[in-house]
């Protein structure tokens, strides 16, 4: 019964765009940040890797905390970071 959830759960979220809810304080790090679900593992949590900063860890989120986008977030240029070389 509940492996039945856990598939369930896997063909609706694998290799969808999500991003977070940012009010959760341990989630707060990923806000602004448009993840990628690889896969949701036998426990029913999502493994996410996020697309900022190099970022090729996969992070266990529960999916109550994730929210499903169409498409990728807009990635802020750097010159409206003020990242600018001189």
């Amino acid at each position: 019964m509940v492996f039945d959830n856990i598939l369930k759960l896997q063909k609706q979220l694998t290799d969808k765009y999500v991003v977070v809810d940012a009010s959760r304080p341990e989630l707060k790090r990923f806000d602004g940040q448009t993840g990628t679900v690889k896969t949701v593992n036998f426990s029913g949590r999502a493994l996410v890797q996020f697309d900022g900063h190099n970022n090729i860890g996969w992070y266990d989120i529960d999916p109550a905390f994730l929210k499903v986008i169409d498409q990728p977030l807009a990635k802020p240029d750097k010159a409206e970071k003020g990242e600018k070389k001189a």
